[in-house]
């Protein structure tokens, strides 16, 4: 993994007003000793913090009280939550020049365990911290989703206390924290698979006021050590690493900067910028931005190469709309034969699979491309009589099906598109469209 040196734009700089009171606050959730003096703070604001405040202080006074506060995990989420939520307040009333790429690390905002929306099995998490933009409203997420979790929280309790205190269960700590660390292993599979972006994950342990973080590689998962929660110096470690997250360049939170997801109205799609290549193999200097709807092959696991494909266009199988196919077929005429004619090459195989349809959502437009040239054949000056039969059964132009000796023209391939639009306009352009009941004769005559 690349790393670059922090931004100097992310000094900590205590504002007046509210924004000195959040200073103070994150100064003594830190468990600094030196606290700068007070300002004056408008009471809604001071009493919001000190609402969120203590949700957590009894997590974070387990072991100074001599018992626990918190019998039931649930609560932990909770805690948890809450201390997150007043680092994030506190964080943007501090930093005055925001670096660029900066985020909000946000938790789930209910305190108990729930399914992400976006998820195909039937686990559910404990807690999340999940990306958004510095400018969100600092409040706890309704609807997470594993497309936007940054890490996902394991939560277990290594002494459990009845409600009343009349009992207590005490269990091997190192099996407890193996369990929560082999969970983790199980859900980042799913971080993995929505988002294509994503080159390192993370994941955090809460076990009583233990927590641990976990960064998970292509080979090994690296492991902190204890960080208790309950000692100033343990929740000064704990509130600088969400801050330093925070703050950081985003290949140093495990993405990579160079493809990003994105969302309008016809669904997610993803930008990739990367130098193009040249028709003589070498890279290109500039940059260029390609777009995809997503990979024909995601990396779906913990470890390995995390290696995608993305194709840049779509099968024609996968678009619902006849006016969209007549664009890309139009494109064809337009420029796709014109292409054939100046390299002087035969395709011989237009069939739906070999041509593509490719998006570009910013410039609204759509466009065709013509692959799989395994077919093709030149047509230069030296052209020869090609007698075998080639390509897709239902496209082949005449001469193609009874194999005929005489020479092949760009005339085939014409024929092998008409074929195709016809296929299309009596079958159907996707499985959507067969499934559909044919439309009665009166309904098509009769308007």
């Amino acid at each position: 993994m690349a790393h670059h040196r922090t931004s100097p734009g992310s000094t900590l700089k205590p504002q007046l007003f509210l924004p000195l009171a959040e200073s103070n606050a994150l100064l003594a959730l830190s468990g600094s000793e030196s606290t700068p003096p007070r300002a004056p703070v408008a009471s809604d604001a001071t009493g919001e913090l000190h609402k969120i405040a203590s949700g957590f202080r009894k997590w974070t006074s387990t072991r100074t009280e001599g018992f626990p506060k918190m019998p039931v995990e649930k609560q932990l989420y909770s805690a948890f939550r809450d201390l997150v939520l007043i680092v994030m307040h506190c964080l943007r009333g501090i930093v005055l020049e925001p670096p660029e790429g900066c985020c909000l690390l946000l938790p789930y905002s209910k305190g108990s365990d729930f399914k992400p929306v976006d998820s195909n099995e039937t686990d559910k998490l404990d807690q999340v911290l999940v990306v958004r933009a510095w400018d969100s409203s600092v409040a706890g997420v309704a609807q997470p989703k594993y497309a936007d979790t940054f890490a996902v929280v394991e939560v277990k309790r290594v002494e459990k206390v009845s409600f009343d205190g009349s009992s207590r269960a005490v269990r091997d700590g190192g099996a407890v924290l193996q369990k929560a660390r082999q969970q983790l292993v199980r859900y980042n599979r799913q971080v993995y698979e929505h988002q294509h972006n994503r080159m390192l994950a993370w994941g955090l342990t809460v076990c009583d006021s233990l927590v641990r973080t976990c960064l998970f590689g292509p080979d090994r998962v690296l492991s902190s050590g204890d960080i208790d929660v309950a000692t100033p110096d343990g929740r000064s470690v704990l509130v600088g690493l969400l801050v330093n997250l925070c703050l950081c360049e985003e290949n140093r939170r495990g993405y990579i900067p160079t493809i990003r997801q994105h969302e309008n109205a016809g669904g997610r799609y993803w930008t990739i910028r990367c130098n193009r290549i040249s028709s003589s193999g070498e890279q290109e200097p500039e940059m260029a931005t390609f777009y995809s709807r997503g990979p024909t092959m995601a990396a779906d696991r913990n470890f390995g190469r995390h290696t995608r494909g993305f194709p840049v266009a779509e099968r024609l199988e996968d678009i619902d709309s006849p006016m969209l196919f007549a664009k890309v077929a139009w494109h064809y005429v337009e420029g796709g034969a014109a292409s054939e004619q100046h390299s002087e090459l035969l395709h011989r195989d237009i069939s739906t699979s070999t041509i593509l349809v490719v998006h570009s959502p910013l410039a609204g437009t759509v466009h065709g491309v013509l692959v799989d040239f395994d077919c093709a054949i030149s047509v230069g000056v030296d052209r020869k009589a090609r007698p075998e039969r080639t390509g897709t059964l239902p496209f082949m132009s005449v001469l193609n099906l009874e194999a005929n000796w005489r020479e092949r023209t760009e005339l085939d391939d014409w024929e092998s598109l008409l074929y195709l639009v016809c296929w299309l306009a009596t079958f159907g352009i996707n499985k959507e469209d067969r499934k559909s009941p044919p439309v009665p004769v009166y309904s098509r005559t009769h308007h």
